[in-house]
């Protein structure tokens, strides 16, 4: 997997001076593998005196309650064990807690799109556990898709209908091909609609659209390759071609990392987007549903600091 990309290699680093005090969030439910792993990563934090407390997830909102209710009082860092959407739980409940803590993440996912923007590899767990103990902070610009943060991306259209489909169950069993399988399923099926987005006052029509915040996009595959966490902007992201033959056109170009450069593909700089389309239509944020049409998607005014590897 390539994972070595600059984004946190471009400006000053924020340096740990002592090993930090974190919060792990974490769901219990996903997998002896995963389990293992998280107690490892555990036990090499410690090891290097970070100070460690687990709260395991019941049910979905837990990891954005958990992260609301703490503070710096007790801790330096939320760190978020599992895959994009529960980074992105534990973002928003950062905000809602209104204090200063770090976020950080030990990637247990299934596309581990964040830890591929940070280059952090999932399989490495010296590295990981560095990062979340000693690891440098960036001060990053996050999304909000109708007033809920992302740290990613958020999309409408087919990929939106995938996220809001794809079992979990098959998620766990077959990995990324669960999105593949789901893609399938879900095209044969679908109208692919117009969707009319207005960004920063001018307007443009596609049939799937992603506004990215990093450059990776289902994992190690770049969609936005000028997009940075750090950077106050939205780099936008849209597909023009409906039906199956798009789909597979897309769908091929993304892993060969030619997608952005497809010529009728749009990427387009901007900080606010509106995207109008079917009403109730699913919106991803981070590989979870995060929002309906229409959906107002622009830049949070506060920053989130986010936990990088060495």
């Amino acid at each position: 997997m390539s994972t070595s990309p600059l984004a946190c290699m471009e400006t000053p680093i924020g340096t740990t001076l002592a090993p930090r005090r974190v919060l792990i969030v974490h769901n219990p439910t996903a997998g002896r593998h995963r389990r293992r792993k998280l107690q490892d990563v555990v036990e090499r934090v410690e090891a290097m005196g970070g100070r460690v407390t687990c709260r395991e997830t019941r049910q979905r909102g837990d990891a954005e309650d958990f992260a609301a209710e703490a503070t710096m009082e007790a801790y330096d860092a939320v760190i978020a064990a599992g895959g994009d959407g529960t980074v992105n739980e534990v973002l928003n409940g950062l905000n809602q807690g209104g204090h200063g803590l770090a976020l950080g993440v030990i990637p247990l996912g299934t596309a581990n799109v964040l830890a591929c923007e940070i280059g952090l590899d999932p399989n490495n767990l010296d590295q990981v556990a560095r990062a979340v103990t000693l690891g440098p902070t960036r001060r990053i610009h996050v999304g909000l898709a109708n007033c809920r943060r992302f740290l990613l991306m958020a999309g409408a259209g087919l990929d939106a209908h995938v996220v809001a489909g794809v079992s979990t169950a098959l998620k766990r069993r077959a990995g990324k091909l669960a999105y593949v399988v789901e893609s399938l399923r879900q095209a044969v099926g679908y109208d692919f609609p117009k969707l009319t987005i207005r960004a920063d006052g001018v307007e443009y029509e596609g049939r799937m659209v992603v506004a990215c915040k990093g450059r990776f996009y289902g994992g190690p595959f770049i969609a936005a390759p000028d997009a940075s966490l750090e950077a106050p902007m939205l780099e936008l992201c849209i597909l023009p071609n409906p039906g199956m033959a798009g789909m597979l056109r897309y769908g091929i170009a993304l892993p060969l990392g030619k997608l952005p450069g497809l010529p009728e593909v749009q990427v387009i700089s901007a900080r606010n987007i509106l995207i109008t389309g079917p009403r109730g239509a699913p919106v991803q944020g981070d590989g979870d549903i995060v929002a309906r049409l229409p959906a107002e998607i622009s830049i949070a005014e506060e920053t989130v600091d986010l936990i990088c590897p060495q």
